[in-house]
């Protein structure tokens, strides 16, 4: 298969001819689903000759309930992929500008240069997305869509609310924030943006069930805003692209808060325990609020030849390739069998052709 940017775990595996025992490059949820969801799946599983509702009416009001807004704020959609596609399709063209961070999630990148957008990246200042910068170059360019990750994916780094919100009133009137929110589940509730802060803003916030939820291989997705931009998303859009299983199992998993809960705590559990051992191996770990873990290596050839090292043993991570990130690494956070087996093999490699940091 040619032609794509963003090719599956599986379609590498073919490429390169190893195997992944551990699929630590993707930040798919380690933990799974809740029991229920794969119960209710099963149930619904006879359900699969008829079409979804493509309205999802059902999930669009649970989610509306939850969220505090009316159910025309919120749309279903395949996927925060499939998101930014529809944002990219409806807002840009030739000649339009487009804003997103040089190392940010790159689907939006993608979907931008597809349209014919002008694309900048904006270089990052620390690990941190650069709000002030791109606020400056939105107003300077008059750009119709800026796109941000928060938590930003692949640093974990959390502007939070309060950023977030001063970022949106700083941008032009004409200038639509897109907002990916796929890990905020793992925000502390006090920094994570809220429905009521969007729907009377010119702004997106795209919300996911791929990752705290383990829905990633459904593809169900939603964005909250006001009506008139979501009605954008919808033109030309097609049908019937979240299926009914798919909407069976994200209302089951909205059912399920204690199993959300308990995902949550463990990966936050698995956080420390990376960071403690990391840290004793020498490695600098940055702080994040999201299932994945980024740490320094002590450069990039490092980075690149642990990276290399540990995926011929079939552990598959993330070496970050843009600056200022080379020297960096990420890892999905998962259960303590599979922690134990990433950092037996980190500490084997770093104490053989790796120099650690004295």
């Amino acid at each position: 298969m040619t032609g794509n940017p963003f090719p599956s775990l599986e379609m590498t595996e073919r490429a390169t001819g190893l195997r992944a025992r551990e699929r630590l490059s993707t930040n798919e949820n380690e933990f799974g689903p809740a029991p229920s969801v794969l119960s209710a799946i099963a149930a619904a599983a006879g359900t699969v000759h008829r079409y979804p509702d493509c309205d999802h009416f059902v999930l669009r009001h649970r989610l509306a309930d939850r969220l505090g807004v009316p159910p025309d704020h919120v749309h279903i959609g395949p996927g925060i992929d499939g998101l930014l596609a529809a944002v990219c399709r409806g807002h840009l063209r030739p000649g339009r500008t487009a804003i997103t961070s040089a190392a940010t999630y790159p689907t939006f990148a993608y979907f931008a240069e597809s349209a014919g957008a002008n694309l900048y990246r904006a270089a990052y200042r620390g690990v941190a997305v650069d709000v002030a910068g791109i606020a400056e170059h939105a107003r300077r360019t008059a750009a119709a869509v800026v796109y941000v990750a928060d938590p930003d994916n692949p640093t974990g780094n959390c502007l939070g609310r309060r950023t977030l919100l001063d970022f949106a009133d700083a941008m032009p009137p004409e200038t639509l924030l897109v907002v990916d929110g796929a890990y905020a589940e793992y925000q502390a509730a006090p920094r994570r943006l809220r429905a009521d802060d969007v729907i009377d803003r010119h702004m997106l916030w795209l919300r996911t069930f791929s990752k705290a939820y383990a829905l990633a291989g459904l593809r169900v997705g939603y964005a909250i805003g006001h009506p008139d931009l979501l009605e954008v998303l919808r033109r030309g859009a097609e049908h019937y692209v979240v299926g009914r299983l798919s909407e069976t199992a994200a209302l089951a998993a909205l059912d399920d808060d204690d199993y959300l809960a308990t995902t949550v705590d463990r990966t936050a559990e698995g956080r420390a325990d990376y960071t403690e051992r990391l840290t004793e191996l020498g490695f600098e770990v940055l702080t994040g609020s999201a299932n994945f873990l980024t740490f320094r290596c002590p450069d990039r050839v490092d980075a690149a030849t642990l990276a290399d090292s540990l995926r011929a043993t079939g552990v598959f991570v993330r070496h970050l390739t843009i600056a200022p990130l080379q020297d960096c690494i990420r890892i999905t956070i998962g259960p303590a069998p599979q922690r134990h087996t990433v950092l037996t093999q980190i500490a084997e490699l770093s104490t053989g052709s790796i120099a650690l940091r004295p």
